[in-house]
């Protein structure tokens, strides 16, 4: 065999090593997952689920800081506890847009939940309006509760411990 045949054979195994990896890797963060349950879902007209955000802000339970303003975290950092399921509660909508999807609330709360803010505070700091419209429930493995608001871009958390978070 020449030295040519013997080199793309050896790069073949090199890149056949690395997808072998990346599959293992992908398997084992698809297994630690926090599931998302949309079964008992209802849906709405706006309305209910901003009285609960409201509720949460008027409430002024803020814990202490728990990254500098330049850290990135993400919402299960924040919760403050292992999340061993959310289970979306209610979704809302205006009278001119249809109910929404089992499927695309589960994808507005997975993007939420995986994404990295950079910024909390303990009231609504924001000038634009939020038009929260999903509510969901974090259970935590210990058996406390949480709560996770959001829009898709703005969420209203309150953690392991009771305080209410606001980020964006």
């Amino acid at each position: 065999m020449s030295r040519a045949g013997v080199c793309t054979i050896g790069v073949a195994i090199v890149f056949l090593i690395v997808e072998i990896a990346h599959a293992q890797e992908a398997s084992k963060m698809k297994e630690t997952k926090t599931p998302i349950d949309t079964s008992g879902m209802t849906t709405g007209e706006f309305g209910q689920i901003v009285t609960k955000a409201r509720a949460m802000e008027d409430a002024k339970s803020c814990g202490q800081r728990k990254w500098g303003e330049s850290t990135p975290f993400s919402l299960e950092q924040l919760a403050g506890g292992k999340v061993k399921r959310i289970r979306v509660v209610r979704a809302e909508t205006y009278k001119i847009s249809p109910a929404p999807k089992p499927e695309e609330v589960r994808a507005t709360v997975e993007k939420m939940w995986s994404r990295k803010f950079g910024w909390m505070a303990c009231q609504i700091e924001w000038d634009e309006g939020a038009l929260w419209s999903i509510e969901a429930e974090l259970e935590f493995e210990d058996g406390k509760k949480g709560v996770l608001i959001t829009d898709g871009w703005h969420v209203a958390l309150q953690d392991h411990d009771g305080h209410n978070w606001f980020v964006r």
